[in-house]
This record gives structure tokens, sequence and C-alpha cells, in this order.
């Protein structure tokens, strides 16, 4: 669910600065949304990227919300692929036999 979230919220913020004029208030919407999802499951840079994308926001800078989007494309990118491998390790130590501590 993240992750389809997560990239509809990038996928929303990108058409948004497609746009002129650039709603500033919807791209804030989104990336408050999206720092809201992220703190939820621990993602601290996502997290940071999008508090940042947030002051860009706030002061009307295009430029600096377009430099916000591409790293926080990567950074959503590096996180996906490093839970994904989680996910998989998981399945692959269930798989043989083991178990998972749960909190």
């Amino acid at each position: 669910m993240f992750f389809d979230d997560s990239e509809n919220l990038i996928n929303n913020m990108a058409c948004c600065l497609e746009k002129v004029p650039t709603d500033f208030k919807q791209i804030d919407s989104h990336a408050h949304q999206y720092k809201g999802s992220s703190v939820s499951i621990g993602a601290a840079k996502v997290k940071n990227v999008c508090a940042t994308f947030r002051a860009f926001c706030e002061a009307k800078n295009r430029e600096g919300c377009v430099r916000c989007l591409q790293q926080l494309r990567q950074e959503y990118s590096l996180l996906k692929n490093n839970l994904q491998y989680l996910f998989r390790l998981q399945q692959e130590i269930k798989a043989a036999g083991g178990s998972i501590p749960t909190q």
C-alpha cells in the first residue's frame, strides 16, 4: 500500500509542477501527506525531503520544488529496492522453516 501511495503522490506532485501557474498549495498538500506516510514506516530520508519540499512550496520556489521532486524520486527508489529486498529475505526465511520475530 505504501508503494502505491508513494507513486501516486510523486506523480501528482510532478503533474502539479508541470502546470502553469504552479499550485504550490496542492503540491504542499501532497508533500504533507507523503511526509506522514513516510514517518509511519520509518523512512527518515523521504520524510526529510518532504519537509524541505514543503518549505520550497511555502516560498513558492518552483526550481527548489523540482529539485526536491528529483531527490524524492531517488530516495523513494532506494527505499523501495531496500524494502523489497527485506521482504524477499523474510519470505526465504519462512520458506526455509524459520520465523521472523514480531514486536
